[in-house]
């Protein structure tokens, strides 16, 4: 006979270990202007269904590996640059879009990875330096999808392609800010887009946030990993 019920073997349930992973947040314009490239959590996902969200996913093993288009990356360091890869990887993939800058003279090496390809390809270079680091936020322990992303700002003016809808994102294009669209943005994501938008118009203050819940309360602290 089992004397313990639902909820206490919930309680008693261990925490999900967080999944690394990345996020890219994309403005372009100004004041009643500005836009913020996001898309719309399908209907059927596990992680957040039906909300708007930046593109970024998870972080790939294969994303620890500098890319042969990639360039300035000490402005970041080894651990960030794996999640700016990540962030970089992921918003092509789910919305079709590259960020970085045109090369002068392109290496007529073939690249190895997907990614690596539709950079030269399109003779562009994955400049790190383009990138801001906006912050870090970890989901809840009671969540059963966990994920420790870090956030990165980039500009609209070093986007190259137009943003298409993927099976990952859907209306995935440029939104006003501010539009009733976003309103269905959780907390975190809020707080990392006023976070980027500050940062963006030079009015941040403060060194970069950790977004975490500690006894169900949401909870802002400092995250040393900014280069």
């Amino acid at each position: 006979m089992n004397d313990v019920s639902p909820g206490q073997a919930s309680a008693r349930r261990p925490a999900v270990r967080p999944r690394d992973a990345a996020s890219l947040i994309l403005l372009r314009g100004k004041g009643d202007n500005l836009e913020v490239l996001a898309g719309r959590r399908p209907r059927h996902a596990r992680f957040m269904p039906g909300v708007y969200v930046f593109p970024g996913g998870a972080i790939d093993p294969p994303d620890r590996i500098a890319w042969s288009v990639e360039a300035a990356t000490e402005t970041l360091g080894p651990e960030l640059a794996r999640s700016a890869r990540a962030a970089l990887r992921e918003t092509w993939e789910e919305a079709a879009v590259l960020i970085g800058r045109t090369v002068g003279s392109p290496s007529p090496a073939p690249a190895g990875l997907p990614i690596e390809r539709a950079y030269h390809e399109r003779g562009l270079v994955a400049a790190m330096d383009l990138l801001t680091y906006v912050g870090r936020a970890i989901t809840p322990s009671h969540s059963s999808r966990r994920f420790n992303t870090r956030f990165f700002l980039g500009d609209g003016d070093n986007v190259f392609g137009e943003p298409a809808a993927s099976e990952e994102l859907e209306d995935l294009r440029w939104h006003p800010v501010g539009c009733p669209l976003l309103e269905s943005f959780r907390d975190v994501t809020r707080f990392m887009l006023a976070r980027a938008i500050a940062l963006r118009s030079g009015t941040a203050s403060g060194e970069a946030p950790l977004f975490y819940w500690a006894k169900n309360a949401r909870r802002i602290g400092v995250c040393r990993e900014a280069p």
